[in-house]
């Protein structure tokens, strides 16, 4: 019985040796295991540094770009309201109150600033407001940003109903101050 026990000790002793040498054996990059922990505090960290250093290479590439754009040359006398090609220009003008402006001939008009009401001699014609369809009879108002026509240059126009007014205009024109 004593070499029975010797024997099974023996045994238990090789399959606990041979265990060991397994699990020691073991490479675990083979089979890697990945922790939360890795994942939060080395991995996106890793992951977040080569974002950002792409970001810094496309904002460096787009730097260099708009460095390299050329700007044209912006006139230093802009074109006067009798020129011919005036028409085709639109042009920024400032209004004080009561200022009036007339049409000369056709007129495309934008109030950008400041309140403005429509002159129009007949009573049944007036400043068309292009954006809503309407015709700005005599006094009524214009609304701002809105693309507006005056047809012709048979004394229509606008006045200016607050102290500083800005219009762009297309066309000619002649401002009647007040």
């Amino acid at each position: 019985m004593k070499k029975q026990v010797i024997i099974i000790v023996s045994v238990l002793a090789l399959i606990l040796a041979s265990t060991i040498t397994v699990f020691a054996a073991y490479d675990s990059s083979e089979d890697p295991l990945i922790s939360l922990s890795y994942l939060n505090d080395i991995f996106k960290k890793e992951i977040l540094e080569e974002i950002e250093k792409k970001f810094d290479d496309l904002a460096l590439e787009i730097r260099d770009a708009l460095e390299n754009i050329e700007i044209p040359d912006t006139p230093s006398n802009p074109p006067s309201t009798t020129d011919q090609s005036a028409g085709y220009v639109w042009e920024v003008i400032e209004l004080k109150t009561g200022d009036e402006l007339y049409a000369v001939s056709a007129c495309d008009i934008i109030l950008r600033a400041g309140t403005a009401v429509a002159i129009a001699p007949d009573a049944n014609q007036g400043v068309a407001d292009l954006q809503n369809g309407a015709e700005l009879l005599n006094g009524y108002g214009f609304t701002k940003n809105h693309l507006c026509l005056i047809p012709r240059g048979d004394g229509r126009g606008l006045r200016a109903t607050s102290a500083s007014v800005f219009v762009m205009i297309r066309g000619e024109y002649t401002i009647v101050k007040n």
